[in-house]
């Protein structure tokens, strides 16, 4: 009887199990097709009179994406900390196979690819990009091309997305770049 008891018990935690892997699965939202009115998250551009490839990140509890005229802008967001909402998925545009600068190829998973930086490619706002392969094959060969390093997704630091892209001439030190900062958050005064 004991041991009938624990039999069930124990089917009863595997469908248990089966069920949550199931929700899981389809609770991740598929990719979202851009469209004319898409405009990218940070540049408020119309995403699509952009070349190269894209991003996307969809947030818990919000319909539609974000779209990213430029990969790296993506990647960015995806190690800043500080976001309103838990992200559902992220996806990136794959440069394996057929896809080109001017048709980028289909959605993938952002946290799956291979990311070719440092390379002399510019993405969407003309400033160096991280390019996305599901195909390490096509990376190398990208790579041996356009110059860079392969990494994947979980080796990109925030160091690698949130440093300036370009020189900057500014002589400001990190203190004048915080009052400003602080001043820009307390509002307009008076």
């Amino acid at each position: 009887m004991i041991q009938r008891r624990l039999s069930v018990a124990l089917a009863a935690l595997a469908i248990l199990g089966l069920t949550a892997c199931r929700e899981e699965i389809a609770t991740r939202p598929d990719p979202v097709q851009m469209t004319a009115e898409a405009v990218g998250f940070y540049c408020r551009m119309d995403i699509i009179e952009h070349d190269g490839p894209k991003g996307q990140v969809q947030l818990d509890g919000l319909p539609g994406a974000l779209f990213f005229s430029q990969v790296r802008d993506t990647v960015a967001y995806l190690h800043m900390p500080e976001q309103s909402h838990d992200i559902a998925v992220a996806y990136v545009q794959d440069m394996s196979g057929p896809a080109t600068w001017e048709t980028p190829g289909p959605w993938i998973e952002a946290t799956s690819a291979l990311y070719v930086l440092g390379s002399d490619a510019r993405g969407g706002m003309d400033a160096p990009e991280f390019v996305p392969f599901s195909d390490r094959t096509a990376a190398e060969a990208f790579a041996a091309r356009h110059g860079g390093q392969i990494r994947p997704f979980a080796e990109i630091t925030s160091a690698d997305v949130l440093a300036p892209t370009e020189p900057q001439e500014s002589s400001d030190t990190p203190d004048d770049i915080a009052d400003r900062l602080q001043k820009l958050s307390d509002g307009p005064q008076g």
